[in-house]
C-alpha cells in the first residue's frame, strides 16, 4: 500500500498534469500547482524541491503511464500486429483524453534522449510483429502527426476525422 507521502506525491503530480492540459507549459509555477491541489507551496516543496524536479518526475509519470496503457492494450491483443494495435489504441486513448504525451515532449525539450530510448524501443518492437517495415513506419508517422498537429495546433482534424484515421490504422495491422 503507498504511504500518505506517495499518495500526496501522486495527488500532485496529477493535478499538474491536470494543469497542463488546461495550460501552457510556460506558466507552470510551484504557487499554481499548490494552489490547484489544495496544498500549500511548503508542502509542494517538502516532495518537490525545484520546478525542475516536479516537471520531471510529471514527464517520467506521462512514459510511465503511457507504457503502462501501452501493455495492457498489448495482453488484450492476439496475433500479427498485436503490438502495433496495441500502440495505436494507447495513442488513441492518450490524444483523446488530452495528449499527456506531447507534455513529456515539451516538458524534456532539451534532453528527449529518455524519450527517444523508449521510443527506439518501442518501435524495435513494433518492427518485429509480423508486419511490413513500411506499413509501421506510416502508422508511427500518422500517429506522430496526429499528437504534433494538436500539440502545435497546425491544422488540428475534427474528433470524427480522427476517429477514422484511427480505425483505418488498426485496419493497416490486420491481414485479411
Amino acid at each position: 500500500m503507498s504511504s500518505k507521502a506517495d499518495l500526496k506525491r501522486s495527488h500532485i503530480i496529477q493535478t499538474a498534469i491536470q494543469y497542463l492540459k488546461d495550460n501552457d507549459l510556460s506558466t507552470l509555477t510551484l504557487d499554481k500547482i499548490a494552489s490547484s491541489a489544495n496544498i500549500s507551496k511548503g508542502g509542494l516543496l517538502y516532495h518537490f524541491k525545484t520546478k525542475d524536479t516536479l516537471q520531471t518526475a510529471i514527464a517520467e509519470t506521462i512514459m510511465n503511464e503511457v507504457i503502462q496503457s501501452y501493455e495492457h492494450f498489448a495482453s488484450l491483443e492476439q496475433g500479427t500486429g498485436r503490438l502495433t494495435r496495441a500502440f495505436i489504441l494507447a495513442s488513441e486513448k492518450d490524444l483523446a483524453n488530452g495528449a499527456a504525451l506531447n507534455i513529456a515532449i515539451q516538458i524534456m525539450q532539451n534532453d528527449h534522449s529518455v524519450i527517444s530510448t523508449v521510443y527506439e524501443c518501442l518501435l524495435d518492437a513494433l518492427f518485429q510483429d509480423g508486419l511490413e517495415q513500411s506499413v509501421v513506419h506510416l502508422i508511427r508517422l500518422t500517429i506522430d502527426g496526429l499528437y504534433y498537429s494538436q500539440l502545435l495546433t497546425i491544422a488540428p482534424i475534427s474528433d470524427e476525422a480522427t476517429k477514422g484515421v484511427f480505425e483505418q490504422l488498426i485496419h493497416m495491422t490486420r491481414k485479411d
